[in-house]
């Protein structure tokens, strides 16, 4: 599988998941992928599984941040079958309609046969590099 390929499955998932076509955003992940919240999102980081747990996941988001939109800073191969994404969300507050935006958190998505199987979400660069075995 070429670099292009992984990169460009993995952005366009989250191009999909940032218009709200959840359904789109997963047509290219394993029935059984693993989607780990990571300690440094949220203190009850937890891990979801399957297309109707990461579902589930990115609805609680959106009940806190309407018309969350990610934008991808980078989007790179660090081993045979994974990506690192580096992006920053933005937003309206569900409640209060003021602009909200992240600082940079990354993902790590783990391939296999053209599938992603698990997801790794970082509320920064640095610990996502260094899960990857990569410094900053």
């Amino acid at each position: 599988m070429s670099q292009e390929n992984i990169e460009t499955i993995f952005r366009h998932a989250m191009e999909a998941y940032s218009r709200g076509d959840y359904d789109g955003a997963v047509v290219n992940f394993d029935p059984a992928i693993e989607w780990s919240v990571h300690e440094s999102v949220a203190p009850d980081a937890t891990t979801y599984h399957g297309h109707g747990g990461v579902k589930r996941f990115w609805e609680t988001w959106a009940e806190a941040i309407s018309g969350m939109e990610l934008e991808i800073e980078e989007c790179r191969r660090v081993g045979p079958d994974q990506v690192l994404a580096i992006t920053r969300a933005h937003g309206m507050g569900a409640g209060s309609g003021v602009p909200v935006a992240s600082a940079r958190f990354a993902q790590v998505a783990d391939f296999r046969d053209g599938r992603v199987v698990r997801v790794r979400l970082y509320g920064g660069v640095a610990p996502a590099l260094e899960a990857v075995g990569l410094r900053e």
